[in-house]
């Protein structure tokens, strides 16, 4: 029996209605690590779609930062509705123990919430960007170069649905 968005089996999460998205400022330039966020998308079809979508990252010249950071933040906001809730990958956002983030991605599916994760490219996003966020979120106090932080963010929104879903990957 349908409930709102989702549906429920046993007290579990069995399907999302709504997909969410990943969406980065650039791609790796690595095929190899294309090839395993690929993998985790493939893992998170049947317990949430996710997609992912890459703007183009703007070359620039020293003095141009914000000019940078603003076309970006153009592009970005052409692909964030009014209704997507925002969690921001920020060096200076909420750091959580993964199965504190998985009670919290538990709780935006339940709530239906349309998710997009952002992750601006190497200068960062601009302050409007960070002003839209709904919520940012830091992986680590590290720096992570850009495309390791895409991996690194991709895993663990998987760790945090295998934990909602009593899968064996997170053995913590």
């Amino acid at each position: 029996m349908g409930y709102g968005p989702l549906e429920y089996q046993k007290g579990r999460i069995r399907h999302m209605a709504h997909h969410w998205r990943f969406l980065t400022v650039g791609r790796p330039k690595d095929p190899a690590m294309i090839h395993m966020i690929d993998e985790y998308l493939v893992r998170l079809q049947p317990w949430q779609p996710l997609e992912w979508e890459a703007i183009a990252e703007v070359g620039y010249r020293p003095g141009q930062e914000n000019e940078v950071l603003e076309r970006e933040a153009r592009s970005l906001f052409k692909r964030v509705e009014p209704r997507n809730f925002v969690v921001l990958l920020d060096i200076a956002g909420q750091q959580l123990p993964s199965l504190d983030f998985s009670r919290r991605i538990r709780r935006y599916q339940e709530e239906g919430a349309w998710l997009t994760f952002v992750i601006g490219g190497s200068l960062g996003v601009s302050e409007r960007v960070r002003e839209r966020a709904d919520w940012r979120w830091s992986l680590s106090a590290l720096t992570l170069p850009h495309a390791l932080a895409q991996l690194v963010a991709m895993e663990q929104i998987y760790r945090a649905l295998s934990i909602i879903h009593h899968h064996p990957y997170h053995k913590a």
